[in-house]
């Protein structure tokens, strides 16, 4: 069995709130957390994790903070709009992100802040993209100020994204990294989180913000960040016509996604690539 969003009702936050959590709660688990994720991003960060002899964890939208090793069960949810299984879609009304979160932090497969922030923890490293800085970054900013200060947060352009009680968090990481240590956008908070770890493998004992950052500014200052090629931005129906015209001699998304970006010179970003990819794929077969 499995939990969906396509299966909540249409309500308000509240009500979609808790019959999320009773639909995870009536579920056996089936997997570790650990075993839901691939991808390099996730790689990367569970190489960090093993380099620095730390605990993993994950911050699920359908589960909340969940250690990698714990046992969970099978779910599909996103907190992203424009997806099958996003829960935004099911909220009649705005839908509160950091709100989701919160109820997912008392929901039976979650453990709590302080279950990582406790007595005997060291630093807390967090690789977070946008969405997800908006989702977890209010619960975040309520813990004690101690707490805080062990925290460092890892993403790109998270700002704005981040309460202001925990911007001064943020480690200093830019386009710099891509130099060092190169990847894509996706996976750049796990890069620099994997970065950080190894920078700091000999400083465990240590616990001294401004003196991580200043290793972190120390290690890219000299750095340049690489030249990026400027692509050309096209509409949903000219990305769609390209993934047409690949499709003639090729198949699978991530062949084509390539295809788009280094044969065609075409920015496409890879939720919304995915969601083209799909409209091609009826088209030609409606077309057929």
């Amino acid at each position: 069995m499995m939990a969906t969003a396509v299966s909540l009702p249409v309500g308000s936050q509240e009500v979609i709130q808790t019959a999320w959590n009773a639909k995870i709660s009536a579920l056996q688990p089936a997997v570790s957390a650990g075993a839901l994720y691939a991808g390099r991003g996730f790689g990367l960060a569970a190489q960090a994790a093993k380099i620095a002899e730390a605990k993993l964890y994950i911050l699920s939208a359908g589960l909340g903070l969940v250690a990698a090793g714990r046992q969970v069960p099978l779910y599909g949810l996103t907190v992203s709009s424009g997806h099958v299984e996003s829960v935004p879609a099911r909220v009649s009304g705005d839908f509160d992100v950091a709100a989701w979160f919160f109820s997912l932090l008392s929901g039976p497969h979650s453990d709590r802040w302080i279950d990582v922030f406790g007595r005997g923890s060291g630093r807390v490293l967090m690789a977070l993209t946008r969405p997800y800085a908006e989702m977890v970054g209010k619960s975040l900013s309520e813990l004690e100020p101690q707490a805080l200060a062990r925290l460092r947060i890892f993403g790109a352009s998270l700002a704005s994204a981040l309460p202001t009680t925990l911007r001064s968090s943020l480690a200093p990481y830019d386009s710099r990294l891509d130099t060092i240590l190169p990847g894509t956008r996706a996976d750049f908070s796990q890069r620099a989180m994997l970065h950080f770890v190894q920078l700091m493998a000999t400083k465990r004992d240590a616990c001294d913000r401004d003196a991580d950052y200043a290793a972190v500014e120390a290690a890219i200052g000299g750095v340049a960040a690489p030249d990026r090629p400027r692509r050309p931005r096209r509409n949903d129906a000219e990305i769609v016509q390209l993934i047409l015209a690949h499709l003639q001699t090729q198949s699978g998304i991530a062949r084509i996604l390539r295809a788009l970006r280094d044969e065609e010179g075409v920015a496409c970003e890879q939720s919304r690539f995915s969601r083209l990819y799909r409209v091609a794929i009826e088209e030609q077969r409606d077309a057929a």
